[in-house]
């Protein structure tokens, strides 16, 4: 029989599916999902904690630990009765769990009640398992140029004890095969764009702004939600197609059919669709933003500043490119980031997390 392991999140992302798929294959997997479609107000979080507190009473005696997606409000409760029955926990960093951009509003630090739930999760994990080194600690002016600013979990809680393993996110080269060498001038950017703060995030502000300076190039924005609020309120120029959410398993095609894909993001943590992308044969240009720089690796461009000028230099280079840096890209993110390496590792930790505490059955 499998060993009982609780999985709680927020949201089935593809990398929550992809570790759900993975910790199957060894444990019993209990399952708690603990956000909806907006963020619960008061009496939502209320009835939230009540529920999950139950759910964790009935479920934690034969639990041999815990795995959790980002350091939030949802997983409090979870580290704090783990520790009453002994059991450890490992908590996947993603992000907004170890950013803090004030201009953006972005990053729990900034909740004055999210963030002191944030510092338990912290400090009981047994493990935290950012995604990218830049969240454990770096320094960053792009993301509030020209202000530098110190970044990660080290910087906004240099007190904490926890043990901390980089992790990155794991791409299937199966799923995101390398599309034609030739391919017309198309600069694409994917992502779910349903607010000002999250386009701003995302840089598509300094997007359309080199896009208005390349009248020449196509440029494609994947993944918008509302393209009429877009349009009244940025103006994109007439070579900027907006395009809605597609399934995830149609970006295959999109990607083929473009040839440098443009990853501006003010604040990430490991970019899975540059990553996706790259294995798609596009060249990227990114910002040097987080995780941003680690999935663009030799294989394409790092843009130092949020600046159009600098980005339609780095995007014109990416498009006279040889088509050999098409393979390249794909190589880098097969050799850094293989859905296998993370299997690896993910279980091999679960593994000693786990063992440590036995037979509870």
């Amino acid at each position: 029989m499998k060993p009982k392991l609780l999985f709680i999140y927020l949201h089935p992302s593809s990398f929550v599916r992809e570790d759900l798929r993975i910790l199957a294959e060894e444990y019993e997997l209990v399952r708690f999902q603990a956000a909806g479609e907006a963020r619960p107000g008061p009496l939502g979080l209320a009835a939230l904690m009540v529920r999950q507190l139950f759910w964790l009473l009935r479920e934690m005696p034969r639990a041999r630990g815990v795995y959790g997606w980002f350091a939030d409000y949802h997983m409090v409760l979870p580290v704090v009765v783990a520790r009453l029955f002994r059991r450890p926990v490992a908590v996947a960093v993603g992000g907004f769990d170890a950013i803090s951009l004030p201009s953006l509003r972005y990053g729990v630090v900034l909740s004055s009640w999210r963030w002191p739930l944030t510092r338990i999760v912290i400090r009981s994990a047994d493990v935290l398992l950012p995604v990218s080194p830049s969240l454990v600690y770096s320094r960053n002016s792009y993301s509030e140029w020209p202000r530098e600013t110190e970044q990660g979990i080290r910087a906004l809680l240099p007190d904490t004890r926890t043990e901390i393993q980089v992790l990155p996110t794991g791409y299937d080269p199966d799923l995101w095969t390398l599309g034609p060498s030739d391919r017309e001038d198309i600069v694409s950017t994917v992502g779910l764009f349903d607010s000002e703060r999250t386009l701003r995030r995302k840089g598509l502000d300094v997007f359309f702004e080199t896009a208005r300076g390349m009248p020449d190039v196509q440029f494609r924005v994947i993944g918008v939600v509302d393209p009429s609020s877009v349009v009244a309120r940025f103006d994109p120029p007439a070579n900027v197609e907006l395009i809605e959410p597609v399934e995830r398993s149609a970006l295959v095609d999109h990607y083929h059919e473009t040839s440098v894909y443009l990853q501006l993001s003010r604040a990430e943590g490991l970019p899975n669709v540059l990553c996706e992308a790259m294995l798609c044969g596009c060249i990227p240009v990114g910002s040097r933003a987080f995780g941003i720089p680690d999935g663009v690796g030799d294989a394409g461009w790092v843009v130092e500043k949020p600046h159009a000028e600098d980005v339609s230099a780095a995007v014109r280079a990416a498009l006279q490119a040889p088509a050999e840096l098409r393979e390249a890209a794909r190589a880098h993110i097969e050799k850094e980031f293989h859905i296998d390496s993370r299997r690896r590792d993910l279980l091999a930790i679960m593994h000693h997390l786990t063992d440590r505490h036995g037979d509870v059955s």
